[in-house]
């Protein structure tokens, strides 16, 4: 049986990137792409309802526009679709109502990897909600795509890589795409003194070579100096492990993963 990518359609603005995103990995993991748009219903508790109404002034405004952004999402699937099913994917969409992270969590634990865009500052409550719950309530490798057109990746792939358990986890769902790239590079940050990690066992043992770069942590953000070696090696994604601290600590106080929501401009592949 094939994989399942599930993509999930949120913004307008980001559909066809990530459309793109899940053809290439699809390509890359020789799964199957369910495209998944979440139609949110008013709330029924009441109080829910009067703050909605308190927030937008005009309920009915809001479920108009809703409508308008499914169709043009659907609009984006229809047109993606064909090229898609071309190159012998199997494509479905699906538009479902509901809560967002209700819906997105039920929908991704049944999907192999899942395809979101990036987190963007001015995004919408059932966006950011959307986005929360398939990275922390799915327990599947999330790939996130950054802003603006996207292009094709999984030739040139880079690893933050630290001998722990959420990279490993990351890393374990990687191996399929990882069996198509022509190089592989793993960026190891390492304070002074301290031992430099080996080339991890799991990737010897499934024929993958990687070289190994040791990264030097120091003052500036890693996350920093993580982007700007991704680009220098010229990779075209990235595998890493998601929030090495609670998320509510890295939300407050930055670190790599919060520096990747932000800067990232190719696709990562994450699991928290």
């Amino acid at each position: 049986m094939a994989d399942v990518i599930l993509a999930v359609l949120g913004r307008r603005e980001t559909a066809h990137s990530v459309l793109d995103a899940a053809r290439c990995l699809a390509g890359l993991a020789r799964a199957g792409v369910i495209v998944l748009a979440v139609d949110t219903p008013p709330p029924g508790n009441p109080l829910a309802a009067e703050a909605l109404m308190a927030e937008v002034g005009d309920v009915e405004g809001v479920l108009k526009r809703d409508r308008r952004r499914i169709a043009s999402l659907k609009f984006a699937f229809d047109a993606w679709a064909n090229g898609a099913r071309e190159a012998g994917i199997t494509v479905q969409w699906a538009e479902v109502e509901g809560s967002a992270s209700v819906v997105v969590e039920e929908r991704g634990r049944r999907a192999d990897y899942i395809v979101i865009a990036q987190p963007a500052p001015d995004d919408d409550a059932p966006t950011r909600h959307e986005f929360q719950a398939a990275l922390f309530h799915t327990e599947r490798p999330v790939l996130v795509v950054p802003k603006g057109k996207s292009t094709p990746f999984g030739r040139n792939v880079a690893i933050a890589w630290r001998d722990d358990s959420r990279t490993a986890k990351a890393l374990i769902p990687a191996l399929r795409v990882l069996g198509s790239a022509e190089q592989v590079h793993l960026l190891a940050g390492v304070r002074k003194g301290a031992t430099a990690p080996g080339i991890p066992v799991v990737l010897q043992d499934h024929g993958i070579a990687a070289r190994l770069h040791i990264l030097p942590i120091g003052q500036d953000p890693f996350g920093k100096l993580l982007l700007g070696t991704l680009h220098e090696l010229g990779a075209d994604m990235l595998v890493m492990g998601a929030y090495a601290h609670t998320p509510l600590r890295e939300m407050i106080f930055g670190g790599v993963t919060r520096y990747m929501f932000e800067h990232a401009d190719v696709p990562v592949l994450m699991r928290h």
